[in-house]
């Protein structure tokens, strides 16, 4: 799971759970997270058998019905089936019977570690566990997040201390500032050569892939210009006129992010660049941000597709 919400529902009628899944949708979409719903088509042990194989490690989250309509496909059963197919997946098990035991029927199948769920709170449950899973990975995210704020805070530190040292009037520092230009210097004029024997060439393939001179801001440069192109731009493909703001900005905040203490002692994220406003970084800050880099890949993928349509058009009028 990234951006993404992935929740497989295994109910012979799942139109009756449909006001449920839509107050999921609603919860994540205010997490910045979009809900992909995915309705088991075959009921059956073998057709649940080879969806879990298949797509199995795709699901966040599995909800199961236990009154599946057919006598050989008992939801306890197939609970069971996926609890094994699906070691580290969440599964809910629910019914609108009142008198079954859904309990005695997982005990009854030797399952244990699913949810238990009623169809009428269904929705309650659903929010619930998604917001379990969505702590589970940004725990993950979070350690590692750890690891790339030490980088960062190493990042800050060498840049602090450097321009401390070399504001200081000190000769020694001085004459190290002045060869640390003029390496500067010769390895742009090196960077340099090397770029114009590349654009000499017109390999602009591999341009495109070298990120020492074609970074994140002129890729989507590149983006922009060759959209130019089309005779019609899709409509959902213009907020890529944000992705500066919404994305790169918000990106490079992030990674000069390091903790700060207040002094009430809580710690907090803040982004610190020379000639640019502090940004605390808040969960409310994540979320927002999360709800922009969804935005925009959605306006990027439409923007994709156009072109390579565009380009596949391109090929069919060659080939003629």
């Amino acid at each position: 799971m990234r951006l993404n919400f992935n929740l497989l529902v295994v109910d012979d009628d799942p139109t009756t759970i449909n006001q449920s899944i839509i107050s999921l949708k609603d919860h994540l979409a205010g997490k910045g997270f979009v809900l992909n719903t995915q309705i088991a088509n075959d009921l059956s042990p073998s057709g649940l058998r080879k969806l879990a194989r298949q797509e199995g490690r795709n699901f966040d989250l599995v909800a199961i019905d236990y009154h599946l309509s057919r006598d050989d496909t008992n939801g306890a059963k197939q609970a069971a089936a996926m609890r094994t197919l699906l070691g580290f997946t969440d599964i809910l098990f629910y019914s609108s019977k009142p008198n079954v035991n859904l309990y005695d029927e997982l005990a009854r199948e030797k399952v244990t570690s699913v949810f238990i769920g009623e169809r009428n709170d269904l929705g309650r449950s659903l929010r619930g566990l998604a917001d379990t899973v969505i702590g589970k990975v940004v725990d993950v995210s979070h350690m590692r997040g750890i690891a790339m704020a030490e980088v960062a805070d190493m990042d800050v530190m060498m840049e602090d201390i450097l321009l401390k040292v070399f504001s200081s009037g000190d000769a020694k520092m001085a004459s190290k500032a002045t060869r640390t230009m003029n390496k500067l210097i010769a390895g742009a004029e090196e960077s340099l050569a090397e770029l114009k024997k590349i654009v000499e060439s017109g390999l602009i393939l591999d341009l495109v892939s070298n990120p020492a001179y074609f970074t994140s801001m002129q890729r989507y440069k590149g983006i922009q210009r060759v959209l130019g192109c089309l005779e019609n731009v899709p409509l959902a493909a213009s907020p890529l006129a944000d992705f500066v703001d919404d994305v790169i900005h918000n990106r490079n905040a992030l990674a000069h992010a390091k903790g700060s203490e207040a002094p009430d002692g809580s710690i907090s994220l803040r982004s610190i660049r020379r000639g640019h406003a502090d940004v605390v970084i808040t969960e409310q800050w994540m979320t927002d941000f999360r709800t922009k880099l969804l935005k925009q890949k959605l306006a990027l993928t439409e923007a994709c597709l156009a072109l390579h349509a565009y380009v596949e058009g391109v090929a069919t009028q060659q080939a003629k």
